[in-house]
């Protein structure tokens, strides 16, 4: 029988679809509270707030779930339109997958009560049906019962 000489196995990954998604959080958060002053007339003083997290992310239909990274920040007061609720990424050669979403800080203040209580696990997201741009897909919604804006919602499954 003969060999191919030098080829690897290439991993086919499903594409990233529109839908309802689901995921599960992995493990511990890391919560980041910062400040940067930017240069210009005037000088602001900006706070960033965030969290970063390990996620199950499953597509729908339970096809496929892809280890991924969850990062939800607080926008900056400079930050006056929301057109949605996040981003979820993609690499090109890469298998996980990295979801961005957008939250007030009082939801932020919320979500991390809930974390660190382990009363958030599970959390539901719809990829909206529009193209991707550099492997970016628009999450249009996330599911109750944290409003994150209004008409855009994030959930969380609080059974232990």
């Amino acid at each position: 029988m003969p060999k191919s000489k030098g080829k690897k196995p290439a991993i086919m990954l499903p594409d990233i679809k529109p839908g309802n998604w689901r995921g599960e959080i992995l493990g511990s958060r890391t919560v980041n509270f910062g400040q940067v002053v930017q240069p210009g007339p005037p000088r602001q003083s900006v706070e960033f707030t965030y969290m970063i997290m390990p996620a199950a992310i499953t597509m729908p239909e339970a096809r496929f779930t892809w280890l991924g990274v969850i990062m939800i920040m607080t926008p900056t007061p400079m930050k006056t339109e929301f057109p949605d609720a996040g981003c979820l990424f993609k690499a090109k050669h890469l298998p996980p997958l990295h979801l961005s979403l957008e939250v007030t800080r009082g939801q932020f203040s919320d979500m991390l009560r809930m974390l660190e209580t382990k009363r958030l696990r599970n959390f539901y997201f719809t990829l909206e049906d529009e193209p991707t741009v550099h492997g970016r897909s628009t999450v249009g919604a996330c599911q109750p019962p944290l409003p994150m804006r209004p008409g855009k919602l994030f959930s969380g499954d609080f059974r232990k």
